[in-house]
């Protein structure tokens, strides 16, 4: 009888020692309430709405995409850079038509004519001033020794031809001639000449005066003048 109870007595204590075990076993395997609770409570200076510190280094830095935001890449490959890899060609721009007249410095007037019609007859003269020479607009040197004078009439132009012999330098010539014709409003500018000769062209309008001065084997200045004048601003 007491064989049969130390039996029975084995029996239970190795189901209990086996289901201690079992317990045992099945609580290491998983963890437990308390660790699952303390690794889902926020730590202190934590944000409560995703459990993460203040310090988390897994926030994303400030101004960098994030999935799902309007600064992601465009699926259809558009941007700065376009899909050929280079920028976009712009459209040349067109320039409206001028509808205005450019305004500039206005057109300077033609100078009043000088000589007035009706013209004298033309007409030669050997060692004197030819008769309707128009003496007011083309004054010859002082002293000059005339070799001969000319005047010829067509339509509203007068020419005139001249030349002479004046005891004085070429450039003193010369001077003699702009300072007359320059004070009724000629400009003057160097013209052709020969070697050892000078020269010079006045203009005004459309009259022009020009003369030559070269030196004689005498040593004195010789001058020919060649002109025309209007009796008309154009």
């Amino acid at each position: 009888m007491m064989a049969r109870r130390l039996v029975i007595a084995g029996i239970c204590l190795a189901v209990l020692i086996a289901a201690v075990a079992l317990v045992l076993d099945q609580m290491a395997s998983k963890p437990g309430p308390a660790t699952a609770q303390s690794s889902a409570s926020p730590s202190p200076g934590g944000d409560p709405s995703n459990g993460n510190s203040s310090g988390n280094a897994s926030a994303p830095p400030s101004g960098s995409p994030t999935s799902g935001s309007s600064s992601s890449v465009p699926s259809d490959g558009s941007g700065n850079g376009s899909g050929d890899g280079g920028t976009a060609a712009k459209p040349l721009e067109v320039l409206p038509p001028v509808t205005a007249t450019p305004t500039g410095l206005p057109v300077p007037s033609a100078p009043a004519p000088l000589i007035t019609g009706p013209l004298p007859k033309s007409g030669t003269a050997k060692g004197s001033v030819v008769e309707g020479w128009p003496s007011s607009v083309v004054t010859l040197p002082a002293g000059t020794t005339v070799g001969s004078t000319s005047i010829s009439s067509s339509g509203n132009v007068l020419q005139l031809t001249a030349d002479g012999i004046v005891g004085t330098s070429q450039e003193d010539v010369l001077g003699a001639f702009r300072q007359s014709l320059v004070g009724q409003g000629f400009w003057s500018e160097d013209a052709p000449a020969p070697d050892g000769a000078l020269a010079a062209r006045f203009v005004r309008g459309t009259d022009t005066v020009t003369v030559s001065v070269s030196v004689t084997g005498t040593g004195v200045s010789r001058f020919q003048l060649l002109g025309s004048l209007h009796t008309t601003a154009d």
